[in-house]
């Protein structure tokens, strides 16, 4: 009696050097493959095609807080490779990179799962998603436990803009002394279910910032931040960063002060160059902010979805209370 054809044996294990030859192959295919998104640096021009044998190097020399990598053999062969990394302090990992052939959308969630263990294995509470809205990401969270919180828009504005410079609102360098009033003004900002998938605590908003090391003061550099105050409120936050050809920023704003918006970013874009493009990440809650960006002459890029997969379970902290007696 003849038996049906063998199961396909398939593999997932931690990038090797031999892997080297296969993923440049790999690599040619990129388009077809990815699942995460382009995000700021990965877009033209700051970043071209995913640049594998630097992130290979990288993931091989296992550096504390460094990437991760890992790859899918399917009968032989190489039909898929995920990378992760830690934020600032480890409390999140992020998945950089997510790679696997069309239709392969189960290897991709168990390589998602790899991920997961690993981050878990060194204490971190979240692994953050993120991928191109209406693709492949969707159903890859869903089978990997996944669960979506929010939406970006990726806006872009070309070389040579210019900037009014009338009715700005100023700002100043971030201060360590300003950690606990920008957490106030996250908590007042961003939507109540998306800090439960993203930050709850002041050192889970820490973990956040996307440096290797926590956020320290500095007035130089690659990338800045700046804060807005009107009497004792904080009306804003800015993050710049400076790429080989392009620049990026990131604002916060307080509900209350919505409508200074375009005063915000007329000032924002005064500190970065004209002669390069400027990126800005913009959530689905920040209507406001996408407004503001489309009339100083932002264009959309891009659309993306975010998902995160929650590591520890939160539990109410037990703790004695005063009982009312009722009687003698």
């Amino acid at each position: 009696m003849m038996g049906g054809p063998a199961p396909f044996e398939m593999l997932v294990r931690s990038l090797r050097p031999i892997d080297v030859v296969a993923l440049a192959s790999f690599q040619r295919r990129a388009s077809a493959t990815e699942i995460t998104a382009h995000n700021w640096p990965r877009v033209e021009p700051e970043s071209g095609r995913v640049p594998y044998l630097n992130m290979v190097s990288a993931s091989l020399a296992h550096r504390p807080g460094g990437q991760r990598a890992w790859i899918a053999e399917k009968d032989g062969r190489l039909v898929g490779m995920a990378m992760a990394r830690p934020r600032a302090g480890g409390l999140v990992w992020d998945v950089s990179n997510l790679h696997a052939l069309p239709g392969e959308d189960i290897i991709a969630a168990d390589l998602l799962d790899k991920a997961v263990v690993c981050a878990g294995s060194h204490a971190a509470r979240r692994v953050f998603l993120e991928a191109p809205a209406r693709g492949r990401g969707q159903d890859v969270a869903r089978r990997a436990a996944f669960e979506r919180f929010t939406s970006s828009e990726l806006y872009e504005l070309s070389p040579g803009s210019k900037v009014e410079r009338t009715d700005l609102f100023e700002a100043r360098p971030r201060l360590r002394a300003d950690e606990q009033t920008l957490f106030q003004l996250y908590t007042a900002a961003v939507p109540a279910p998306v800090r439960a998938a993203e930050a709850m605590t002041q050192e889970e908003w820490g973990a956040l910032y996307p440096g290797r090391k926590r956020w320290q003061p500095s007035f130089t550099g690659a990338r800045q931040q700046y804060v807005w105050e009107l009497g004792t409120s904080m009306v804003g936050w800015l993050e710049v960063t400076f790429g080989q050809r392009s620049q990026f920023m990131e604002l916060l704003v307080h509900p209350r002060y919505e409508d200074a918006t375009d005063r915000l970013v007329r000032y924002a874009l005064l500190q970065v160059s004209p002669k390069a493009p400027v990126y800005v990440m913009v959530r689905e809650y920040q209507p406001y902010l996408a407004s503001a960006l489309q009339r100083a002459g932002f264009r959309l890029a891009a659309q993306h979805d975010l998902f995160v997969k929650l590591l520890a379970a939160r539990v109410r902290e037990p703790r004695l209370v005063t009982a009312n007696v009722v009687g003698s």
